[in-house]
């Protein structure tokens, strides 16, 4: 039986920024939404400060293999981690905090156009005083723009996850982030994986 790739997900930044539990509400909010889903994460060897990565890989069928080599989304919380800008697929949708980062390298639009610059830190200062939340905001965000699960189901596997008493700053982040962008980017499934240069 041919299994297809499922669609992959990277959420990559400094430590303490809080892209794990960004992850983690992801995809078990995949799982509550009825998806096969595999979830890592990887963390710099500073505790804050270092690159941290959560990858969240999921399906309506079995997932047969843990690991993605490139991604269908990446979404960029700090500029330490450009380099896993190499690992978008052709085509694939790259979101990033413009709160920190201005620009990203200019090789990334050959890879692909779909970029969605959010100012989640900013949204999270502004709106909320808070940017600890700008994870929440990225998370609402990226939900929505790719379609992957509804709001009502990020909400209520984050209050699984947070210190009620985050409750509801959480809630206005992730609706926030959900209510920013009207852009609409599908995540194409089974395309060459390559690059095709």
């Amino acid at each position: 039986m041919n299994l297809k790739d499922p669609k992959s997900v990277r959420i990559s930044g400094m430590g303490g920024q809080g892209n794990i539990l960004m992850g983690l509400i992801l995809a078990e909010s995949l799982v509550n939404e009825g998806y096969w889903v595999v979830q890592s994460q990887h963390y710099g060897a500073q505790v804050r400060g270092g690159l941290s990565f959560c990858d969240v890989l999921y399906s309506d069928e079995v997932i047969d293999y843990p690991k993605a080599e490139v991604f269908d989304v990446l979404y960029i919380m700090n500029d330490i981690a450009f380099p896993h800008l190499s690992m978008v697929k052709n085509n694939g949708i790259v979101f990033y905090d413009s709160s920190y980062i201005k620009a990203l390298p200019q090789t990334v639009s050959r890879i692909t156009k779909k970029i969605v610059a959010i100012p989640a830190s900013k949204l999270a200062y502004e709106e909320l005083g808070n940017t600890n939340v700008a994870n929440m905001i990225g998370l609402g965000a990226i939900a929505k723009n790719c379609s992957i699960v509804k709001l009502e189901t990020l909400i209520k596997i984050m209050k699984k996850r947070v210190n009620p008493r985050f409750y509801e700053l959480d809630e206005k982040a992730l609706k926030i982030g959900y209510n920013y962008t009207d852009k609409k980017y599908e995540i194409k499934t089974n395309e060459n994986n390559g690059r095709g240069f």
